[in-house]
């Protein structure tokens, strides 16, 4: 090898070591030396036997396997300390499955988001069996069984049990508005109630909506109601989904204005990020808009809010 290619060769294998270096330390200290909590995440195997009641066959992006050994690849580069996972089955004996699926890293899945069927018998009994699981930390709600007459006091009990339990309540907004959360966080003040999805609003790019604007600032006027920053590339509903961070910025603002530095939470939202774009591309627009406030609020957005709110160690 001569003299020149030598020196080539090593300059290669130096490149090598300082990039495989980087990828380690951002993946054990996340972005800017800070810790990455994602605290949105979905497991699930399209393949199993038993199959998947969500996403639909239909469905080409998502209608796959997305297993632990998927989402770990996602954290060593992005540098994503550990995850909250959110159940995204209605089948109850799914929890279980989620729970056995990361029983071997507790470190890197660190919680799961469950679903139960609030507002039936057995509500209390599937509450009390997995609550057990220290990594069971709250369930989502998701459907709307009854419509508009949802709020029965049969669903009353089992949100007053979640509460007294110091479990929590995630909300996605597909079947759920602002006022419903205003209504449960009023009745509810000692139930952590976190909104899901920049509270499920449509993204345009355009200034906010004085009246989603006046919703958020009702239902934030309560202590116990925190949002998610997540799913952004969803809520566009776009694919790809834009990429600039001027787009999301007036729906981030009134967020921001409305809850606080010590209520926003950082989620993904993934796989359903594949969506709109990769990881990155997301993940580096939330963070690009919420840089200038310092620090401290990346800090709180990115991991000590997660780990107030979900009791997280």
């Amino acid at each position: 090898m001569s003299n020149r290619n030598k020196g080539n060769f090593l300059l290669v294998l130096a490149s090598v070591a300082i990039l495989s270096s980087c990828v380690t330390k951002r993946s054990q200290s996340g972005h800017g030396g800070f810790e990455i909590i994602d605290t949105h995440i979905h497991l699930y195997d399209a393949h199993r036997p038993a199959g998947v009641d969500w996403p639909p066959e239909t469905d080409k992006v998502l209608f796959r396997a997305v297993l632990p050994e998927h989402f770990d690849e996602v954290c060593q580069v992005n540098g994503i300390s550990s995850t909250v996972i959110v159940e995204a089955s209605s089948r109850v004996e799914d929890n279980q499955w989620v729970l056995d699926l990361v029983k071997h890293n507790p470190k890197r899945y660190v919680g799961l988001v469950g679903s139960l069927p609030i507002g039936t018998d057995g509500f209390a009994d599937l509450l009390e069996r997995y609550a057990k699981d220290n990594r069971y930390v709250g369930i989502r709600m998701r459907d709307r069984p009854g419509g508009d007459d949802f709020f029965t006091d049969a669903v009353w009990r089992d949100l007053a049990l979640l509460s007294k339990k110091g479990l929590v309540l995630d909300v996605l907004m597909a079947n759920f508005t602002l006022e419903d959360v205003d209504k449960i966080a009023a009745r509810l003040p000692d139930l952590k109630i976190l909104v899901n999805h920049v509270t499920g609003l449509i993204i345009t790019g355009e200034k906010a909506d004085p009246a989603w604007v006046a919703t958020v600032k009702k239902a934030a006027r309560h202590q116990n109601v925190y949002c998610k920053v997540s799913g952004i590339f969803q809520r566009t509903g776009k694919m790809p989904a834009p990429k600039k961070v001027s787009y999301y910025a007036p729906i981030f603002e009134v967020v921001y204005q409305a809850f606080g530095e010590d209520r926003i939470i950082y989620g993904s939202n993934w796989p359903v990020t594949d969506r709109g774009g990769s990881y990155a591309e997301q993940f580096s627009i939330i963070h690009d808009f919420f840089a200038p406030e310092g620090k401290t609020v990346l800090r709180k957005l990115f991991a000590l809010n997660a780990r107030k709110f979900y009791g997280l160690k």
